[in-house]
């Protein structure tokens, strides 16, 4: 992600615009290749794209859609979006992360992880994507950031060689 896109993203922040107007955009710049190349092409005016963001997006985006559009800088709208997701998950103190597994997690068991965590790092919400990784063998790994929680058995298994090895755990 270029800085233009992260400045544009603040932007897109600075002004207001609710998270669902928002996601709703990005959902149909993701979801439409045709308007996605129209509105990269040179040979496409001005004015025509001005009219299909009017027809297309939702009104309280439309005048920054179009001021992208008049930059020339539509093929960043993706960044410019994540970018917006972050600064909106800065102010609402959120924090992202991954959690790897072998089983899934039941919803509870997840629920009281996520909240032990926001305790932890001291956040309103913590949320977590879900991703198997068969070779942890048992149990899971969460990422946040800087921060890795790693309670599987491959870890285990690894800090245990650690210390048959050298005679003092990895740190």
């Amino acid at each position: 992600m270029n800085q233009t896109a992260i400045n544009y993203g603040k932007v897109l922040f600075l002004l207001g615009v609710d998270r669902q107007i928002v996601a709703e955009a990005a959902d149909i710049w993701e979801e439409s290749e045709p308007l996605r190349e129209a509105m990269e092409s040179p040979v496409v005016g001005a004015g025509e794209k001005h009219r299909l963001i009017e027809r297309i997006f939702p009104k309280e985006i439309q005048a920054f859609l179009k001021v992208v559009c008049d930059n020339r800088e539509v093929d960043l709208l993706p960044d410019m979006f994540q970018a917006y997701g972050k600064w909106y998950d800065e102010s609402e103190k959120i924090r992202r992360g991954i959690l790897y597994y072998v089983e899934k997690p039941a919803e509870e068991q997840l629920t009281r992880i996520e909240k032990k965590l926001c305790s932890q790092l001291k956040c309103n919400e913590v949320k977590l994507a879900l991703e198997p990784l068969p070779e942890l063998i048992g149990g899971f790994v969460i990422r946040i950031g800087d921060l890795e929680i790693d309670r599987s058995l491959r870890g285990s298994i690894n800090c245990m060689k650690e210390k048959l090895v050298t005679g003092t755990p990895k740190v």
